[in-house]
């Protein structure tokens, strides 16, 4: 698969974005947490995700604690996958969990494309400085499977915003981090999947 990028005005854009859709897919909630656990049964055994705590102490007496709460976002029977969240003390990421026992992770939270068959997800990291990637990525369902075909990880901009325009089309605003304001200058784009 292949991605391209034709790059946009900012008026042209705007004009654009009047094409996204919002998808929604439809959602079962079959799992409950259980003592803070979330337990998926798959073909290789279930998998668990466990809420952690870890106190620590820090200089003089001053004590921390480190968190990991997962959140079951429930079942999507289009991509035949469970949707967990997985929030951790300054960052975030998504897990897609398929049938197999097979885990793909997002970075940020899933963008449905209308004809639930494309995800796309972004994350913002390079202001943030390396606790979260700076990254674009595009899943396909293709024979039954859920798989990443594209990933992209830009060193100067951050994506800011993505939306879909179609099955095979995506708008990109970006925050941009070179030049003479960083972090306050945005460029557009559209990408089409081939």
């Amino acid at each position: 698969m292949r991605v391209t990028f034709s790059p946009l005005t900012r008026a042209a854009y705007l004009a654009a974005g009047k094409a996204c859709v919002s998808t929604k897919p439809q959602v079962a909630f079959p799992l409950r947490k259980q003592e803070g656990r979330i337990t998926i049964p798959t073909a290789k055994g279930p998998k668990v995700f466990a809420d952690i705590t870890i106190e620590a102490t820090i200089k003089r007496g001053i004590s921390e604690a480190e968190l990991i709460i997962h959140q079951y976002l429930g079942y999507l029977p289009e991509f035949k996958c469970h949707l967990v969240k997985v929030e951790y003390d300054e960052t975030s990421e998504y897990v897609l969990i398929d049938n197999s026992g097979t885990q793909i992770a997002l970075a940020g939270e899933p963008i449905f494309a209308p004809d639930t068959q494309h995800i796309a997800a972004i994350c913002q990291g390079i202001e943030y400085g390396g606790g979260h990637p700076n990254s674009l990525q595009v899943l396909e369902m293709s024979n039954g499977r859920l798989r990443q075909v594209w990933r992209l990880e830009p060193k100067t901009g951050e994506p800011y915003r993505i939306c879909w325009t179609s099955a095979t089309s995506l708008l990109l605003s970006r925050t941009m981090w070179t030049g003479k304001s960083p972090g306050t200058t945005f460029t557009y784009a559209k990408l089409e999947i081939q």
